[in-house]
Order: structure tokens, then C-alpha cells, then sequence
């Protein structure tokens, strides 16, 4: 985390320092992505810098957690488990959606917080990075279990496998419309991301539903 003086920062100074290394992470990835590009374009010099940051994964950490509670990624464990048979693949449909709206008007953001996705295993060892990443982890970790609980998602593979075609299938989608949003004639309309969206969820549910329901 970063120093409790980074909050003192002035507002400006400190959105544009987040910005721009949002889009440094998410244009190369954690471990290729320059400290030095971040702090020249931010106007920032290296004293500076480490006067709020421990080191480049402090400010890593920094910009993904910004990104996540920014655009409203993060899944609540708590309101995960209040969601019943009846509810659970609305909710989770509506939650989808509102995170990849906001990303319209920010997608280094969105960016930043998929750089964790690209993390080399070296990286995922080392703290704070390790911790970032099984924090991340959780939200849908919880959804899977609860998905189990209530008997709408398939139990007769590992867990594991599970997480792994989610991660597969939504993160295809998100790479698809990060390509489209960052590209300097981005067009695409929120109707769009909407219905890619919902295609989305719908491929994750045929994919995880159990298969005697599928069947039936």
C-alpha cells in the first residue's frame, strides 16, 4: 500500500499520476512497464516518487486496487452469499454488466486491473503482489462455491477447472473489447458492449451449468 502521505497529494497530481500509470501496466504489464515512462510523464521525479511509493509494485498494487473501485469490479464475499436459485444468475448478469459501461469512458483502468491476469508466476509469489492477486481471486471464487451451493453449477469437475473456463471465457470478452476501446476510432456503442455481455454470461453459464440440467 502506499504511504498515507500519497493521500495528501494534491487530487489532480494524484489522479493523473494513477492514469498514466494505469495505462503504462496495462499497455505492458506489470513486470515490463517503466517506472521511469510513469514518472516522466507524470511530471514526478524518483525522490519524489518513493516519498509515496515503497516501489514499482507498491504503485502497481496502487493503480489495480484504484482501477477495481473505480469501475466497480470487485465481487462483495458478503453479498455473494445472500444470493438464492432465483436470483443468482440475474444478479450476477447485472453486476457484469455496469463494470464493462464504466470501462467505456475508462479502459486503461480496466486495463490495469487485467494486467494482474498477466502477472509471470515469479511475480505472483512476491508480496504485494501475491496478496493482490488472491484478493482479486475471491470474488469469484465465492461465486463459483455459492453457484454449487444452490445446485447451479456443476460439481462433478475440480474447482480449479471451474475458475479457469470462467477466467477463460470472461477474460476473452474483456480482451476483445479492451482492443476495441483503445483503439483511436473506438466506436463501439454501449448497446453493443451490453449485448457482448450478456452473450458472455451466457457462455459461462452454459459452461458451468450442471450437465444433467443442461441436458434436461
Amino acid at each position: 500500500m502506499p504511504f498515507a502521505r500519497f493521500a495528501r497529494m494534491p487530487a489532480e497530481k494524484r489522479e493523473r499520476l494513477l492514469m498514466i500509470a494505469a495505462r503504462e501496466f496495462g499497455l505492458h504489464g506489470y513486470e515490463a512497464a517503466s517506472m521511469n515512462r510513469i514518472l516522466d510523464e507524470a511530471g514526478i521525479g524518483k525522490s519524489s516518487a518513493y516519498y509515496y511509493f515503497e516501489d514499482k509494485a507498491d504503485l502497481f498494487c496502487s493503480v489495480v486496487e484504484h482501477s477495481v473501485e473505480r469501475l466497480g469490479l470487485a465481487a462483495s464475499v458478503a453479498d455473494v452469499q445472500t444470493l438464492t436459485a432465483e436470483t443468482f444468475w440475474a444478479a450476477f448478469t447485472t453486476a457484469h454488466d455496469q463494470p464493462l459501461l464504466n470501462i467505456r469512458e475508462h479502459p486503461w483502468l480496466f486495463a490495469a486491473a487485467r494486467a494482474v491476469e498477466r502477472l509471470t508466476p515469479e511475480s505472483r509469489e512476491r508480496e504485494p503482489l501475491a496478496s493482490l492477486a488472491s484478493r482479486l481471486m475471491s470474488g469469484m471464487n465465492a461465486i463459483i462455491q455459492r453457484g454449487q451451493e444452490l445446485g447451479l453449477i456443476r460439481v462433478d469437475l475440480p474447482s480449479d477447472l471451474l475458475v479457469a473456463w470462467f477466467r477463460a471465457i470472461d477474460g476473452a470478452s474483456d480482451d476483445w473489447l479492451l482492443a476495441q476501446l483503445t483503439r483511436p476510432d473506438a466506436q463501439i456503442t454501449q448497446d453493443e458492449i451490453i449485448y457482448l455481455a450478456r452473450q458472455t454470461i451466457a457462455a459461462i453459464q452454459q459452461a458451468l451449468t450442471p450437465p444433467e440440467q443442461t441436458s434436461a
